[in-house]
């Protein structure tokens, strides 16, 4: 146990180092390499995506590698709102002014490129020959250098379906760090591929080491079928999926009991993978997973404002919200969403309106609307006029709009929220109360099989085969309480607004997996845009798949030293 102790301390203490002079990866020790420390080595560098490092000669709370890939994944996209203007860099993810001096940006690169070398340290010391456990301990740092590649690509790069020969990241398949270039994106894809071939190889028939903070065979196939996905390998993808299911009825995959899914993540059957955390990783709750999703007050045992126990200043987006409330027994919603002080007894209504003076817009509201005598709602408008809130049938679901100007516009109806704010404040606790806790901390989860039951599902949407797509879809939907009326068919898909079945499937990705780090690259992947023109502290637009903004900026610290070209802007 001393050894153990004294190995893992000595390799954190390695990849900590201050590297303010140096290439980000350039770090050595040749404990790291021997093949006797392999279990020690390895926990240590699943550790190093939860652990908070000294980076830049300090150490911040909210620095973690997984805190910022989630962040920085999902918030270019439009199932968030931001409460308002925030000192934490997401604001700059947010608002796509993100600049290459940005602490989390800078951060991610530098742990995510120390994770690499530690894999890659393991990968060339374990011999293929060794014993069942060895093995399947290299598996899992092929695992381990597949997914951090994928995950750079994601946040620094185009999509792979914008072109291979665009700039990926640099590939580090080795702990030689002697030259530092961009690789191409197709370059760095097929390296992802074959790292997860030969991990899914070492472990197949293995057994995973411990809580589903290890990876496995399964979750390299997993992974394996998200990239086959992304490259638009359709048949790929299909092929995988079945070859894991292993003849498996997909259904039998998922956790029946959804609302506790991702606060055990670290055992339910359904998680592929995830990065194990336990209470004492993190002691400020203000920087952990969930702190800007969430907000709890010990204290009180009660929700509880920004600032108590979590920031709680990232809610649900209006269009995320609209979608869900087509039904509202869906239990992703039901179960995940929690309005912040709304008062059920009083209502508001509210719509985006312009702003002269910023490139935002704000959302009108009305917090006190009367009823006229039919029992509809009437509201105040910016002008002081009264309107009527009526309801039409959008796509066979109610909407509510008001004819304001000459024009219909739509507008939303809710119960009044905290401080009379002009939009509904409702936390997401996707990463929240880990292990039944009360507390913004989870195990948050990289790969689960609804992920890849719907990589199947839009594999078979962009090959045609809508019965296929369809099926896997059905599977998601009846986990989450929609039967009956509620499944989507051949038959009605079309007067429900999808003509295309890919539409559909995308739509179900993004409640199935919304703030999983998905939506963003599920749109511009498929080179569709990003409608943001609803209200919040986000620009009011719309993203096109090719806007230069997408990939962040690589950091200072490694253009000023590699000298490896920038992403435009």
């Amino acid at each position: 146990m001393k050894k153990i102790l004294y190995m893992l301390g000595a390799l954190l203490a390695a990849v900590s180092c201050n590297l303010d002079k140096f290439p980000s990866d350039a770090l050595s020790s040749e404990s790291m390499k021997d093949p006797s420390n392999s279990t020690v080595v390895t926990d240590g560098t699943y550790a190093m995506f939860k652990a908070i490092l000294m980076y830049d000669g300090m150490v911040y709370s909210a620095n973690s590698y997984v805190r910022h890939y989630f962040q920085m994944a999902e918030f270019r996209g439009d199932n968030i709102t931001l409460c308002g203007y925030t000192t934490d860099p997401l604001n700059s993810a947010i608002i796509y002014k993100d600049v290459s001096t940005e602490g989390n940006t800078g951060y991610f690169w530098w742990i995510a490129y120390k994770i690499l070398f530690s894999a890659n340290a393991m990968i060339d010391a374990i011999p293929e020959d060794g014993d069942a456990v060895s093995r399947h301990i290299l598996g899992e740092n092929y695992f381990i250098r597949a997914v951090v590649h994928l995950h750079l690509l994601q946040i620094y790069s185009f999509p792979y379906s914008h072109g291979r020969d665009n700039l990926g990241v640099v590939l580090r398949t080795s702990t030689d760090c002697s030259e530092t270039h961009r690789s191409t994106v197709g370059e760095c894809y097929d390296q992802v591929e074959a790292d997860l071939k030969k991990a899914a190889e070492l472990m197949k028939g293995g057994s995973r080491r411990g809580n589903n903070g290890y990876a496995s065979y399964e979750a390299a196939m997993g992974i394996l079928s998200r990239v086959y996905l992304y490259e638009e390998r359709w048949q790929d993808c299909i092929d995988v999926v079945d070859e894991v299911l292993a003849g498996a009825d997909p259904a039998s995959k998922l956790d029946p009991d959804y609302e506790n899914l991702f606060w055990k993540s670290k055992t339910s059957k359904e998680v592929l993978w995830c990065v194990a955390m336990i209470p004492s990783d993190w002691t400020d709750q203000k920087g952990s997973m969930g702190s800007m999703f969430y907000s709890y007050s010990s204290e009180t045992g009660t929700t509880a404002g920004p600032g108590a126990g979590g920031w709680g200043e990232i809610y649900y987006s209006q269009p995320l919200i609209d979608l869900f409330n087509r039904y509202p027994q869906d239990l992703r919603y039901r179960t995940m969403a929690e309005p912040y002080q709304h008062n059920a007894d009083r209502k508001m209504v509210y719509w985006p309106i312009a702003d002269a003076s910023t490139d935002y817009r704000s959302m009108w509201s009305d917090t006190a609307p009367t009823r006229s005598a039919d029992g509809a709602y009437v509201c105040k408008g910016p002008d002081g006029g009264s309107y009527t809130v009526k309801t039409r049938i959008v796509n066979t679901y109610p909407e509510t709009y008001i004819t304001y100007g000459g024009e219909d516009i739509k507008v939303s109806v809710s119960d009044q929220c905290y401080l009379n704010r002009t939009f509904p404040t409702i936390y997401m606790k996707k990463f929240a109360n880990m292990d039944g806790g009360v507390n913004v901390l989870n195990s948050p989860i990289v790969i689960r099989w609804a992920e890849v039951i719907l990589n199947r599902a839009e594999a078979y949407a962009h090959l045609g085969n809508t019965a296929g797509a369809l099926q896997d879809v059905k599977v998601i939907r009846e986990r989450a309480g929609l039967t009956g009326e509620a499944e989507m068919t051949a038959a009605n898909m079309a007067e429900r607004g999808y003509d295309d079945i890919v539409d559909l499937v995308l739509d179900e990705r993004r409640m199935e997996l919304c703030f999983e780090g998905h939506r963003p690259m599920d749109q511009f992947r498929n080179k569709k845009s990003l409608d943001r023109r609803y209200g919040g502290c986000q620009p009011w637009g719309v993203i096109a798949p090719d806007d230069k903004r997408i990939p962040y900026q690589i950091p200072y610290g490694e253009v000023s030293v590699s000298h490896i070209p920038q992403n435009e802007r």
